[in-house]
Order: C-alpha cells, then sequence, then structure tokens
C-alpha cells in the first residue's frame, strides 16, 4: 500500500526509465522500454494519467479511481494505442522489498520485473545553504573571544 503524497514524484532505475507522477494525476515518462518487459509501445509518455485500483463492490471487482488517496497498484494510461500491439496501458504494482518501496510496471499483471527494471524513487537532497527553508549558516565567534563576550568596535 502507498499513500499518493508518496507516490507523486521523480522515480527510476539503473537501466535509464525515468516516471514523473504528479498529484493532478497526470503521468510522464522516457525510456519506458527499460522499466517494462515486452513493451512495444513507444518508449516515451507524455500526457500519460494514472488512477489508483479501488475495490467497486466485490473482492474480486476492481476501478480506477481518481478519488482513492492509497493503493496496492494503479493504471498508467498512455492516451494511445499502438495498431500492432493495441493499448499501450500499463499496470503498477507496489512492492516494498529490503531497500524500501518501488514499482513494477507491467502490461500484464501475470508478469513481474527484474531488480534492474523496479523503479524507485528518487532521492531526495536537502537545498543547498542559503536556499528557502533552510538553518541560517554557523555564526563563528571572533578567535580569543569568548561567545557572549561584548566586544567593542571602533566606528
Amino acid at each position: 500500500m502507498i499513500q499518493k503524497v508518496d507516490l507523486v514524484g521523480d522515480w527510476g532505475n539503473t537501466a535509464g526509465a525515468v516516471v514523473h507522477v504528479a498529484a493532478d494525476h497526470s503521468l510522464t515518462a522516457s525510456g519506458i522500454d527499460h522499466a517494462v518487459p515486452g513493451y512495444r509501445c513507444a518508449t516515451s509518455m507524455t500526457a500519460g494519467r494514472w488512477q489508483f485500483w479501488v475495490q467497486d463492490g466485490s473482492p474480486h471487482s476492481l476501478t480506477a479511481s481518481d478519488s482513492a488517496t492509497e493503493g496496492k497498484s494503479f493504471i498508467v494510461s498512455a492516451g494511445i494505442a499502438d495498431s500492432n500491439w493495441g493499448s499501450c496501458d500499463l499496470e503498477a504494482q507496489v512492492q516494498r522489498d529490503g531497500r524500501g518501496v518501488n514499482i513494477c510496471l507491467v502490461v500484464d499483471l501475470d508478469q513481474s520485473c527484474t531488480a534492474e527494471e523496479l523503479l524507485r524513487k528518487a532521492s531526495t537532497r536537502p537545498p543547498m545553504s542559503g536556499a528557502v527553508g533552510t538553518r541560517p549558516p554557523i555564526r563563528e565567534e571572533p578567535r580569543g573571544v569568548h561567545p557572549g563576550a561584548v566586544v567593542a568596535c571602533d566606528a
């Protein structure tokens, strides 16, 4: 299970796939063929959409939802079809392993991903010094002066 707030962001793998999941349910991607076993459609997506799968009445009935705030899986709608392969939509399975949360993108939920194909959320580094929201730099006292001492300055 993953919360929407945790899903939103940049995901990628060591093979070169990059996926951006946005809070407004839009999705962009490049190098999809490096994440999806047997994917035969375009390797980049500029206007994709994503929705969590939620139970719809019975335990065996699922529907895609824009209003769901969490899920174990979601659908990626490419918004295109390839005449040779049919739909270019993808299924995404959210998983956890020793390295944390990962996403396995597949054409069919019976497929699985290799370790290299798994998408992991890009790490967020703390902002550089001086950026908004950072601590102010540590103030250094002049040498030989006890912290808190009054220092006279000539004007």
